[in-house]
């Protein structure tokens, strides 16, 4: 089964995920936007994001690519189908800082047979308040954000 999800947005606790393409084909590119608005009262001194495609997609290495990492970033290390970054800091309370993925879509994969859905699982961490006494939150998707799934046929 797979949902055809047009491309959205969403906001989880400060957090927007969002996809270009709610459908792709082989030679195509999504382009991923990850944001965080500060929604804290004291600035936000450390933010860490890491964003990974959900199984049965993570088992297919070169059905597609993350390209390129762009933004309000200090740095992003790309491992095959997944990123991870630190967003600049500090953030100020209701500031937002984003970063963009670029994702190329190479292949059907062995696993299944068009269409099929590629879902993301993005993790977020924040340190806010002073720092070295500050609160920390996080939020994890195991299974995929309905804003970040596109069907590839």
């Amino acid at each position: 089964m797979f949902f055809a999800a047009q491309p959205a947005s969403a906001a989880v606790s400060g957090t927007t995920f969002a996809v270009d393409k709610s459908t792709a084909k082989a030679g195509d590119q999504l382009t991923l936007t990850l944001s965080l608005t500060n929604s804290e009262t004291s600035p936000i001194y450390f933010a860490y994001e890491a964003v990974q495609p959900t199984w049965p997609a993570n088992t297919q290495a070169g059905a597609f690519t993350v390209l390129s990492c762009t933004g309000d970033t200090s740095d992003c290390a790309i491992n095959g189908n997944s990123a991870n970054f630190h967003f600049n800091a500090p953030i100020a309370p209701g500031a937002t800082k984003s970063v963009t993925l670029t994702v190329k879509i190479t292949d059907t994969p062995a696993w299944g047979t068009a269409p099929y859905t590629l879902n993301w699982a993005p993790y977020v961490y924040y340190e806010f308040g002073q720092v070295g006494n500050g609160t920390a939150k996080d939020q994890g998707w195991t299974y995929g954000v309905p804003e970040l799934q596109t069907v590839i046929s």
